[in-house]
């Protein structure tokens, strides 16, 4: 993946096309995978998507994507900072590489990336008690989109989140400004 900084996904070997339905939101359109289950909007969030387990991990990955209008949301900062709370490191991990950063440009638009590999505290706050998921990971995007950031936040068992952010990085590579 062509990213700045230590932000690096392993290749899984699964060929995406991206060719599901085309999403524009805050001046730019992006197109997800075909491959991917598109759950439309719903609430907070503008587009939701599954794709199911690979190489026998049966929990499927994740990517939702929210929207709150230019300013809103809280900072890139901020959000990144959550989402890497959201995960614990493995026993015995080294701390100094649990967290890889990096940033892209698409379009003239900044990407913020991050790339968390760990126990993943799904749930809590208003969807109830939080369960712990070992061997999870996660990959939050931040992009400057011309009227607001947009979130992108990918969870899954390790080998299918990284398959999927191989095609999420491809699609964010891909969005164009409108």
């Amino acid at each position: 993946v062509d990213v700045n900084g230590d932000f690096a996904l392993e290749s899984s070997g699964v060929a995406f096309t991206l060719k599901g339905t085309p999403v524009s939101l805050a001046g730019l359109t992006f197109t997800p995978a075909s491959e991917w289950t598109d759950f439309g909007p719903s609430g907070m969030r503008k587009a939701s998507y599954a794709f199911n387990g690979i190489e026998g991990e049966t929990d499927s990955a994740t990517v939702t994507v929210f929207y709150f209008g230019a300013g809103g949301g809280g900072t890139i900062q901020a959000n990144l900072a959550r989402w890497v709370g959201q995960m614990s490191p493995a026993e015995g991990a080294d701390s100094s590489s649990f967290v890889q950063k990096g940033e892209m440009i698409a379009d003239g638009m900044k990407t913020h990336l991050i790339k968390v590999n760990g126990s993943y505290n799904a749930g809590g706050m208003m969807s109830g008690a939080s369960v712990e998921k070992e061997n999870y990971t996660m990959i939050g995007a931040v992009l400057e989109a011309p009227e607001g950031n947009i979130f992108f936040k990918l969870t899954g068992p390790t080998k299918t989140a990284n398959a999927m952010g191989e095609a999420m990085i491809a699609m964010l590579k891909a969005v164009k400004k409108i």
